[in-house]
């Protein structure tokens, strides 16, 4: 319960309504709590590391705090409106029907491969370039999808088109940019949440977690889908088990060897071919406990990877999740002068890049990365296209050329 309402007091200046990315993701944060908190009380992990849970999250979510503190929701409505507003229909169903077309690439390609359930972490390492244009094409298409030059049911169908094509290599969160969605209608309207929509979208979402269980992870019935559910929220912080009370990142400091710097931006670097690491540390842990070669492990949450890097150190962790929650959820604030730059592309990504990417901060970094990686591939796209293809605006009719003075007809 503490650590539910931190999040909540230190996030609501950031946030526009309970279907903000940033608190349906937080709701891993009380549960990731409690978990290590049982833990340490039954002696299981020192009560040390939840003592570096503690300032940890402390730390980021002040960060989040300080960043956000001159941030005004009714500025960031009309930014938001008026960046949707500058793409004609046309150009909305264009850009929806593209990205139809590649979730649907990718969704064949999955199921030919054997890429879906537990394998799409290795279908979309080999598939990186591609998934990462199609991720972010799918959440800039998300921001496109409130424009009022749509009906609220067609982009519903929209939005309901790409999430179920991204099912074969998504995981069980797929159906979760729907609710983002949602809420960001609420918002753009400046509409109030009701109990209604918010019991309509919590059945939604349990909906969408079972429908991809059973068609990707070969669930049974109801209880097999309320048990993945459960498992999702409870041992979230499963990284904690397996690092502390089995050991494996004692163990893993002696021969894991990569630096702080170079972790933290490899999936950057990765891209002109410079690589930190092999695996990341969530996939060694797994390794680790495993015995084997894991190419996939539990989400490095900030705590977990700040003690590898720091053992212990309890005020460079603090100062260390300070800075990363300044950054990361400073992206959203970042977005207000983006809102004002020529290209619209670059205004569009900055809102898409607001809304969607500082949501995973905490859980897991690289996830952040993968966001705007996608996000800036669309926007050079897009910029592209304006260059080439976009003709500049013409003068309004009867007004000269000199003076701009009307004229009679």
């Amino acid at each position: 319960m503490v650590a539910a309402l931190a999040c909540y007091a230190f996030l609501k200046k950031a946030s526009y309504n309970i279907l903000d990315p940033l608190i349906v993701q937080a709701i891993f944060l009380p549960f990731s709590a409690s978990l290590l908190f049982v833990l340490c009380a039954t002696h299981l992990i020192p009560w040390g590391k939840f003592l570096l849970f503690s300032a940890c999250m402390l730390g980021y979510l002040l960060g989040a705090r300080v960043v956000t503190s001159r941030f005004r929701r009714g500025v960031f409505r009309e930014r938001l409106n008026a960046v949707v507003s500058g793409f004609t229909r046309a150009e909305l169903n264009a850009l929806l029907l593209f990205a139809v077309l590649l979730t649907a690439l990718l969704a064949l390609i999955a199921l030919a491969t054997g890429g879906e359930g537990n394998a799409r972490q290795q279908f979309q390492k080999v598939f990186r370039p591609v998934f990462l244009l199609q991720h972010g094409l799918f959440l800039v298409c998300l921001v496109l999808l409130l424009s009022r030059k749509l009906s609220t049911s067609r982009a519903a169908c929209w939005a309901a088109i790409l999430a179920a094509l991204s099912i074969p290599f998504s995981g069980k969160s797929v159906f979760l940019p729907i609710l983002y969605w949602m809420g960001l209608r609420y918002f753009v309207s400046g509409r109030r949440l009701t109990l209604r929509t918010m019991a309509i979208s919590a059945g939604l979402a349990v909906l969408g977690v079972g429908v991809v269980a059973i068609t990707a992870y070969g669930a049974s019935g109801l209880g097999g889908v309320a048990r993945l559910l459960g498992y999702r929220l409870w041992l979230s912080g499963d990284v904690y088990i397996l690092a502390y009370q089995m050991g494996a990142l004692a163990t893993l400091r002696s021969y894991y060897h990569v630096s702080f710097i170079p972790y933290v931006f490899h999936p950057v670097t990765d891209l002109v071919g410079i690589r930190a690491y092999q695996y990341p540390l969530g996939a060694m842990i797994a390794s680790e406990i495993a015995g084997e070669t894991k190419l996939t492990g539990p989400n490095p949450q900030l705590p977990v990877l700040l003690d590898f890097f720091f053992p212990d150190s309890l005020l460079v962790i603090f100062v260390i999740a300070f800075v990363i929650g300044f950054l990361v959820v400073g992206i959203r604030a970042a977005s207000i002068p983006l809102s004002t730059s020529r290209a619209r592309f670059i205004r569009l990504g900055g809102m898409a890049a607001a809304l969607f990417a500082p949501d995973a901060g905490f859980v897991d970094m690289e996830q952040v990365w993968m966001q705007l990686i996608g996000i800036a591939a669309i926007v050079v796209l897009g910029n592209l296209l304006d260059l080439f293809f976009r003709r500049p605006a013409l003068p309004a009719r009867g007004l000269t050329r000199d003076a701009g003075a009307p004229q009679q007809a």
